[in-house]
């Protein structure tokens, strides 16, 4: 693209993945940019992704593809885990991982613990599931620091998902061994534990650094892939880990039936298949070959 592809008066979002690449959204109403204690939050809507919450100039979540990182993030464990009642979402202020959560009906409690209130407040003013979500009875927000609201609890959740930003600025201890640790003390016996990690793409060294640190932990974990178009090379790393299992590929196909109608991107082949990883990956997330 050249500057005689942009007409007098347009403007665009540009964010860079890397020094030599990145996407570009032409950018329609500003309808927020606010500063919190803890980074720059703007939501403006666009052509193609609808309504675009950023943070720190980094796409979190686009109106148009947010159901399949949501969807992936939460059903993959949700439907693994034989009697999930009890939730922790550390993150998540866009409320679309709760969103999930809340469709199944075993889930008696859902802890959400996000750093940055004004996240929850945008969110609940541009995005109507974010304030139904929220108004739910089996919804707990927590506004504290995760770090240190996970080492308060100890074999209490069947299920912590990570839904945090990247690596970077407050989020960056959340992808550490003490943080994992104490995520694995929070869990019950049979427990697990989802998170995002990178594109595989652009981030195949770090998405190795983190499932090596999660097997030192856990009693096992594993890497599946969901597509997300806004982000960086447009498919996703996400990371789960077990206390119990190592089988993750064969979800509750009963309890998803309860749910199907309500999925866009989920579905239990999609699940099977979402860990089958190309060979260049698979040598990353396994350490095999060379």
């Amino acid at each position: 693209m050249t500057t005689d592809d942009v007409s007098p008066g347009e403007f665009w979002f540009y964010e860079k993945h890397v020094p030599t690449a990145g996407i570009m959204l032409k950018v329609g109403e500003l309808l927020a940019c606010r500063r919190s204690r803890y980074q720059t939050i703007q939501l403006f809507d666009t052509a193609d992704y609808g309504r675009v919450m950023t943070l720190d100039n980094l796409i979190m979540l686009t109106e148009r593809d947010e159901f399949s990182y949501h969807e992936m993030l939460t059903h993959v464990p949700l439907l693994l885990h034989p009697q999930p009642r009890q939730v922790l979402v550390v993150g998540g202020g866009d409320g679309g991982v709760l969103r999930e959560v809340i469709k199944h009906g075993t889930v008696e409690r859902a802890v959400q613990v996000e750093i940055d209130r004004e996240v929850v407040d945008v969110c609940r003013e541009f995005f109507p599931w974010a304030a139904e979500t929220y108004d739910n009875p089996r919804v707990e927000l927590v506004i504290d620091d995760a770090l240190k609201y996970i080492k308060t609890v100890r074999n209490e959740f069947d299920l912590v998902i990570v839904d945090s930003t990247d690596p970077v600025g407050p989020a960056i201890d959340l992808f550490g061994s003490p943080f994992y640790s104490d995520v694995y003390d929070a869990l019950t016996a049979d427990g697990l534990m989802t998170c995002q990690i990178d594109s595989p793409f652009y981030g195949s060294r770090r998405i190795g650094m983190i499932m090596d640190t999660l097997r030192d932990i856990f009693h096992d974990a594993g890497l599946y892939l969901t597509q997300v178009p806004s982000y960086p090379s447009g498919v996703w790393g996400l990371g789960i880990a077990s206390k119990s299992r190592k089988n993750f590929h064969e979800p509750d196909k009963v309890r998803y039936d309860t749910l199907s109608g309500t999925l866009r991107y989920y579905n239990p082949d999609v699940h099977r298949g979402s860990f089958l990883l190309p060979e260049y990956l698979r040598r990353v997330v396994y350490r095999t070959g060379k």
